[in-house]
């Protein structure tokens, strides 16, 4: 959690606005949230894990997890999404629909898309960052992209690939620190 405390701080986010999104998380969702035995089956699988740098390349792997917007540069249906919910509801509900696990994360300022977003699909993993509770999980990270990562690390995956992670170059100065952060998470989860 010290991490996340320097993260809070870094960007002045609000612990106590992440902890209500993902209260309003579970009570939205009720009987919705799925146990995160669902991603067992990532267990000895070579996983790639794909995030928004990603440009077309050939992914051999047996498991694929998309981060975020990422989905949108895929054209397939990933076996697990990893999102706080920016993209299209109507396009989470379809990769659901289409038998892709979906994690979603609830954070202080994505209440208005939990709100959308939760009422539309019909199951899914719950993620905080903050303290976890009733089937509303903390794997770890804190973009999409290195949270995917630790999800697979978390539930054994025999390998990990990166695909389409520039830590480097950001169309702002807020995601070039949100890059920031998330390489540090995933060379202290031994991933890169």
């Amino acid at each position: 959690m010290r991490l996340y405390e320097e993260i809070l701080q870094d960007f002045g986010f609000s612990r106590e606005d992440d902890e209500r999104a993902a209260k309003i998380m579970k009570d939205l969702a009720g009987e919705k949230l799925l146990d995160c035995s669902v991603l067992e089956f990532v267990k000895g699988k070579s996983v790639a894990v794909i995030g928004g740098a990603y440009s077309g390349e050939s992914v051999d792997e047996e498991i694929v997890i998309t981060a975020g917007k990422a989905v949108n540069k895929v054209e397939f249906t990933p076996h697990v999404h990893v999102t706080d919910m920016e993209e299209d509801e109507e396009l989470l509900a379809e990769l659901e629909e289409k038998g892709c696990v979906l994690v979603l994360h609830a954070h202080g300022d994505n209440i208005d898309r939990i709100r959308s977003v939760v009422p539309k699909v019909r199951r899914f993993v719950g993620t905080t960052q903050s303290i976890p509770f009733d089937r509303i999980y903390n794997f770890g990270g804190f973009t999409d992209g290195d949270r995917a990562a630790l999800i697979a690390k978390r539930f054994g995956a025999r390998s990990i690939k990166l695909y389409g992670f520039d830590f480097e170059s950001a169309d702002n100065p807020i995601k070039l620190k949100k890059l920031k952060w998330a390489k540090i998470i995933l060379k202290n989860g031994g991933i890169i």
